[in-house]
């Protein structure tokens, strides 16, 4: 039978684990997709986004990987202070996160459905802002800052720059619609390497979260 030490350190080692999986998710997602279309199409092994891929012999890949983002996400308990309601509960943000990643996979932004454009838009801003929420807020509290170590702050800028980057990509995206024309961000693949740039933010952030590097010593 465990004692209730060898249960939090079991936890502590399965939130960690969770952490980098799914870090890793954001980190390679990108790249096996990049990779993977380099064998069916050379030309265009780079779509104008990440959620193109849908529309390529790659959709089972790119919807398998939200799915279990949204598993990861759900699965995902963290900590909570119950009197300070839902603002300090990582398992509601967790969920938030993993509802809007199924969105982004069930309304593919490839249908000719405007609605459906839209809803698939919307969440995947929405899955954005909570990837920045967790690496502005979520990721730098727990600790008071005169008990924090030289790696936990050190960590805490990580996290915060990692949250403004997401912030500056997503927008650097947006903004394309309006200083770029169709062409122009076909050919440069704007939208895709603002994607994957943020996707490597949020990656390197969860995992530096599960310890992967930056730990105390």
């Amino acid at each position: 039978m465990k004692t209730k030490r060898q249960t939090d350190n079991d936890l502590i080692i399965s939130y960690k684990l969770l952490r980098k999986l799914i870090g890793s998710i954001g980190v390679f997602l990108p790249i096996i997709l990049g990779i993977a279309m380099y064998f069916f199409d050379k030309d265009n092994y780079i779509q104008d986004s990440i959620s193109d891929y849908y529309g390529t012999e790659l959709r089972d890949i790119f919807v398998g990987f939200l799915f279990v983002l949204g598993f990861f996400l759900f699965s995902y308990k963290g900590y909570k202070t119950p009197e300070r309601g839902i603002f300090y509960n990582d398992n509601f943000y967790a969920n938030l996160g993993g509802i809007f990643a199924l969105l982004v996979a069930i309304f593919p932004t490839t249908s000719e459905c405007d609605t459906v454009r839209k809803i698939h838009l919307t969440s995947a801003v929405l899955l954005f802002a909570v990837f920045t929420y967790f690496c502005l807020v979520i990721f730098r509290r727990g600790v008071a800052i005169s008990a924090q170590t030289k790696m936990k702050k050190i960590r805490n800028k990580f996290y915060f720059w990692c949250g403004i980057l997401i912030i500056i990509f997503v927008v650097g995206a947006g903004l394309s619609f309006f200083l770029m024309d169709e062409e122009t961000r076909r050919k440069t693949d704007i939208i895709f390497w603002c994607e994957t740039f943020a996707l490597w933010v949020f990656g390197g952030s969860w995992l530096i979260k599960g310890e992967a590097a930056l730990t105390d010593k």
